[in-house]
């Protein structure tokens, strides 16, 4: 039973750390897209 409450606690640590992998790989990918200039923000907007 304490083997089981083990790995039941490791799984739920594995998945913290891969959802905050995928957080930080979102959030770099916000990053590196670049903003659109004034100009076509403009245009889109008229």
């Amino acid at each position: 039973m304490t083997i089981l409450i083990s790995l039941l606690r490791n799984i739920e640590t594995f998945e913290h750390i891969r959802v905050a992998v995928c957080a930080a790989r979102e959030y770099e990918r916000e990053l590196s897209v670049e903003p659109a200039d004034a100009g076509s923000v403009a245009a889109i907007v008229l």
